[in-house]
């Protein structure tokens, strides 16, 4: 049983640990230094790097008629979401002959003054890589990726002003739509107020989210030719219907903006998870002078977390978990690096699962101010959403063409910065289904819940916790039902996920429920559960949960084992046989 404790509160600001914060921060900073025209810089090539010769006039000797997506990217697009623009360069998107990337003149100017640290020095390390990106694109000759040439850049057009970086974002945007008439541009950028000035022009102006979710919905509906963010008129005229293998190729850029997106959530919210459980485990291994010994200060990535966890290991967190811990944190490593280079499915199911494991092994020690369950139940939605993903857009080999007869059509949406995956397919009774899943989601979380506050109290250090549950001896109670509930609820989804189960299979987890009440709001019969369960993306997500459920179980017979003696000396472990939930 590994030590509990109450955590200390995190004094790293918001900001520093967590990139949501980090993202908005440099969006409103890069905006505020145009206005304030910290940023104006001189019509001339700066220090770097980049040979602009290819540039957009040299690019248009293309056919102009061709029917291009061009795709404006801002500066703030770059520096905060470079893994969704590589993404972005290798999209194909049904109803045009290309997709290209744009790259403002003002962008590359901007991108060199943060990189030699001129400008935004806290987000050099951003800057950085978003540069060595574009010279290779450009470098290679990458016909998706244009950069504007500076004869184009010194233009005067519609009378927008030169000393205000912001219209000359907004001049290429213009000038684009005027070079390529038969083609639709789009100016991706976070920065709202960028926006309002694109639509006022005319200009389709989306943020990175919005623009992720469109495309996602162009790429997975590639019979439909009347598209939600991109006119009609705009689309090739008479289309043919599409072949399979350009359908393949759509879904498949669909499927890796899917899984970019899944990979970002995931390091947004496991990173303010270790974020929490680096700085309080550092606390009180080293005290105040944490911060002088740590191996690398925040503002923090999720690699340079993963790096922390791998350089103290040994002088801090070897000492209160198990070893084998770290070949999940190497494993979690390992795999993002290869996510930030190409995302895969394999790759974000491992990611994935790796998180789920690493937050449960802490969460035996404490909650760590309540941060812990947060990022678990963010963790465990994103496993729920790939595993719909999974079973929707990825039949296997031997069962793709009869898949794709059969399936509906797929849509994504995007609401909230949350994806959620629907079927047009004619599911029974598709929210009577949702409902069944949310108890059994419900279920899940109580015990876990509640195995937390056993956890605490059971700790060596329990006078020291924030638990719920008054006494040892209660907790070591408690501990018993939860067992009991925990062995009952698997030996139901096991025999659900055996092979060849059958409508009787389903009783054993139906009558848990019903029994012993886990939510009051059981509304539904036997034979609806079996018709739930029964569907694919619903046994996937009950697979997910059976595994958690094994984990869980088996950190309770631990749990069980290290305060056994002393409760059967208490002479608790003779009540205990005849004690039933």
């Amino acid at each position: 049983m590994h030590r509990s404790f109450e955590a200390p509160c995190s004094s790293v600001s918001s900001e520093s640990i967590q990139d949501t914060d980090q993202e908005m921060q440099i969006v409103e900073e890069l905006h505020a230094a145009r206005v304030g025209k910290s940023v104006d810089l001189p019509g001339e090539l700066m220090s770097m790097e980049i040979d602009l010769e290819d540039d957009v006039q040299s690019s248009s000797a293309n056919n102009t008629s061709d029917r291009k997506l061009l795709i404006v990217i801002d500066t703030n697009i770059l520096m905060n979401h470079l893994k969704f623009v590589r993404i972005l360069k290798a999209t194909d998107v049904p109803g045009f002959d290309k997709l290209v990337l744009i790259i403002p003149w003002v962008v590359i100017q901007e991108l060199d003054r943060m990189k030699e640290g001129k400008l935004l020095k806290h987000a050099q390390h951003k800057a950085i890589p978003a540069v060595h990106f574009i010279n290779e694109s450009l470098r290679n000759q990458d016909r998706k990726l244009w950069g504007q040439s500076i004869q184009l850049a010194s233009q005067k057009h519609y009378g927008l002003s030169d000393e205000n970086n912001d219209d000359r974002v907004l001049k290429c945007c213009l000038q684009q739509q005027e070079l390529f008439p038969c083609s639709f541009v789009i100016l991706c950028t976070d920065d709202r107020n960028l926006r309002n000035k694109g639509l006022i022009s005319g200009v389709k102006s989306l943020s990175k989210e919005e623009l992720s979710a469109e495309l996602l919905h162009l790429s997975l509906n590639t019979d439909v030719c009347h598209q939600p963010c991109i006119p009609k008129q705009q689309l090739k005229a008479e289309t043919a219907p599409l072949k399979e293998s350009y359908k393949e190729e759509s879904i498949n850029s669909g499927l890796a903006i899917l899984l970019e997106s899944i990979v970002s959530d995931l390091e947004k919210s496991l990173g303010t998870g270790l974020s929490s459980i680096l700085e309080t485990e550092m606390k009180i291994a080293f005290g105040s002078l944490w911060m002088e010994i740590l191996y690398l200060k925040p503002p923090w990535t999720l690699l340079h977390l993963l790096q922390c966890f791998k350089k103290h290991w040994l002088a801090v967190f070897g000492l209160v978990m198990e070893k084998n811990l770290l070949l999940t944190i190497e494993s979690l490593y390992k795999n993002l690096c290869k996510a930030n280079k190409a995302v895969d499915f394999t790759t974000v199911k491992f990611l994935l699962q790796d998180s789920r494991s690493l937050l449960h092994a802490f969460s035996t020690r404490s909650n760590y101010d309540g941060i812990l369950p947060q990022t678990f139940a963010q963790v465990n939605k994103l496993l729920q959403t790939f595993a719909e993903v999974k079973t929707k857009l990825k039949p296997s080999s031997s069962e793709n063409t009869v898949t794709k007869k059969q399936e509906g059509t797929s849509l994504m949406k995007s609401h909230n910065q949350e994806i959620t995956v629907f079927s047009s397919s004619h599911l029974p009774q598709p929210s009577k289904h949702q409902e069944i899943w949310s108890i059994l989601e419900n279920v899940w979380i109580t015990i876990y819940q509640n195995s937390m506050d056993v956890f605490q109290r059971l700790g060596s250090n329990s006078a020291l916790t924030t638990s719920n549950i008054a006494s040892f001896e209660e907790a070591f109670i408690y501990l018993q039902k939860l067992m009991a509930a925990v062995r009952d609820i698997l030996e139901g989804i096991q025999r659900i996920l055996a092979p060849n189960s059958n409508y009787q299979d389903v009783e054993t987890l139906y009558n848990f429920l019903i029994k012993y009440e886990v939510n009051k709001n059981v509304k539904f019969t036997a034979q609806e559960l079996y018709d739930c369960v029964s569907q694919t993306e619903y046994r996937e997500k009950l697979t997910i949960g059976c595994h958690q459920l094994v984990e869980m179980e088996y950190t309770m017979q631990q749990c069980n084992a290290s305060v056994y003696m002393e409760a059967k000396n208490r002479g608790w472990c003779e009540d205990m046989l005849n004690y039933r939930i």
